[in-house]
């Protein structure tokens, strides 16, 4: 899922005007899988939250309780957008740069990129909050590949659904209900092989952790 604006963040150990940074989203942008999730995964919540907590109750080990609807993230804009990911995890996942977009709607994202702005293919993250679904929805690109099916998820007790993408760029997405509404969309890209299909979905679930741990904390 991704946005035709690019911009450099305006505050953050990572923040700087950087023709560099932009050029290294813009060439991030052009992969032809950009990401049909936006529609599947606003369907795919309800499955998750009836798949996933019926789950929960059921079985006697699962610690995730079913969360109200209270927004868990709210006031995120472009000028913060990137702060949803901590300076300390940020420099845990080795990001170069980190630059926010601002969607249409409210939304707002922030590209993490792991690469250097000359590397032949780009790596990273994506963390946006979208405070609608309208929102999330609106950046739907007709020529987006199509993803395998989602698949129900709960992070931090919270409803999610993830979906991977294979081709010449390999992409995990995960969206998550973050309350009234709104939702909290994480992806994880790389080249083709440059890491398995395990560690896509690990990385993105784990970074939504993260993500909602410091909202709440």
């Amino acid at each position: 899922m991704t946005s035709e604006e690019t911009s450099t963040q305006d505050s953050g150990a990572t923040a700087g005007t950087s023709a560099e940074a932009t050029s290294a989203v813009a060439k991030y942008r052009r992969s032809p899988a950009k990401s049909l999730l936006a529609v599947i995964a606003v369907v795919s919540l309800t499955l998750g939250a009836s798949l996933g907590y019926g789950a929960s109750r059921l079985s006697s080990s699962a610690s995730a309780s079913t969360p109200d609807d209270a927004p868990i993230i709210t006031g995120v804009s472009k000028a913060n957008v990137c702060q949803l990911v901590s300076e300390a995890t940020q420099e845990q996942l080795s990001i170069r740069e980190a630059s926010p977009v601002a969607e249409e709607k409210g939304g707002a994202s922030c590209y993490l990129l792991m690469t250097p702005d000359d590397a032949a293919e780009s790596a990273g993250y994506v963390v946006a909050f979208y405070p609608t679904s309208a929102s999330l929805q609106q950046t739907v690109d007709g020529t987006d590949v199509i993803p395998e099916k989602a698949e129900p998820a709960l992070i931090e007790g919270r409803a999610a659904a993830r979906q991977v993408l294979y081709g010449d760029v390999w992409k995990a997405q995960l969206t998550l209900d973050a309350g009234d509404g709104s939702m909290l969309y994480v992806e994880r890209f790389g080249p083709k092989d440059s890491m398995s299909d395990h560690e896509l979905r690990r990385s993105v679930d784990e970074l939504a952790a993260s993500v909602v741990k410091n909202r709440r904390a």
